[in-house]
């Protein structure tokens, strides 16, 4: 390969032509996160209590400070009330008490996660954000089979980041029908 550098030695046309398409497309953002998108998982990862969690970014429209919510009578003990988001009302769930990993204690570092679902927004109370993370996708497995008594369908998958565990949620499977339709649906404007 004469003038081809020692560092590119080995490397196939046409990983080489897709790294010039990359960097030929730097400058304009959207280009390279569509043309990353199918071979990387962009999610964001969350504690609840020591456990690692994690969403599709895309999922998550935006993070608000933890405020007390206003209760709604007879919900299920996990769905902590309603909170207004500059003039929609959304249902918040703390899922710490969606998954009985211990009580609830809300902190400085307590978020709602604003998550997009069916057009509709729907809040979720995680103990602290942790980062944004970017897996490619042949790195997340499915959850283990083994459980299918239990309900784990709102799990997605599990992937290995940095020798921990992050289990990944699926938003959709999560929040259920029943909370979806608590929340005011999304204006046209504002859905993708």
């Amino acid at each position: 390969m004469g003038d081809t550098p020692a560092i590119f030695e080995g490397i196939s046309l046409e990983k080489w032509e897709e790294f010039i398409q990359l960097e030929e497309m730097e400058e304009d953002e959207d280009a390279l996160a569509v043309a990353l998108t199918p071979h990387v998982l962009q999610i964001i990862t969350f504690y609840l209590g020591t456990e690692l969690y994690g969403i599709d970014i895309l999922k998550v429209k935006e993070l608000i400070n933890y405020a007390p919510c206003t209760i709604i009578p007879n919900m299920p003990h996990f769905i902590k009330g309603m909170v207004n988001l500059r003039g929609l009302v959304i249902p918040v769930m703390d899922l710490r008490l969606r998954f009985g990993v211990g009580e609830a204690t809300y902190h400085r570092y307590t978020v709602i996660m604003v998550v997009q679902v069916e057009g509709r927004l729907s809040g979720l109370i995680v103990d602290a954000v942790a980062d944004v993370l970017a897996v490619p996708h042949e790195t997340v497995q499915p959850p283990p089979d083994h459980l299918s008594p239990l309900d784990i369908s709102f799990i997605a998958g599990v992937v290995k980041v940095r020798g921990n565990m992050v289990i990944l949620l699926n938003p959709e499977r999560l929040l259920a029908k029943e909370v979806l339709l608590m929340s005011s649906p999304l204006a046209e404007e504002e859905t993708p």
